[in-house]
């Protein structure tokens, strides 16, 4: 019978370091879907106003977020801050950041709409 493989996961450390990874990984999740749902919420209502800047601003953050890939946006967050203002942003924070600002316009979207939908 072939090996599945499970050797190497059960071979010296590599288990525990695979769970420390999912734990990270948890805790960005985590973190960023308690920020962005009253982010997103609030940006929701906000897209709704009639005022023509506002929507121009909202909407501009939309669709930026829309076009651009995740991985994009992690690269400009944790290398372009260095660069551009000289900051040190962690790998965990620069995480965060991106995923809070993804998960922020893809909920206020939803909440817009379900806005707009109610007569």
């Amino acid at each position: 019978m072939h090996s599945l493989g499970l050797d190497a996961l059960l071979r010296g450390t590599n288990l525990s370091r695979l769970l420390g990874g999912l734990w990270v990984s948890l805790r960005i999740s985590l973190i960023a879907v308690i920020l962005s749902i009253p982010l997103g919420v609030l940006i929701g209502v906000i897209m709704t106003k009639k005022n023509p800047v506002i929507r121009v601003i909202t909407r501009l953050y939309l669709e930026t977020v829309r076009i651009l890939p995740q991985m994009v946006l992690l690269f400009v967050v944790f290398f372009g801050s260095t660069r551009a203002f000289g900051w040190d942003v962690k790998a965990e924070a620069a995480a965060i950041i991106v995923f809070t600002f993804w998960g922020t316009a893809e909920l206020a979207d939803l909440v817009r709409g379900a806005i707009v939908s109610i007569p």
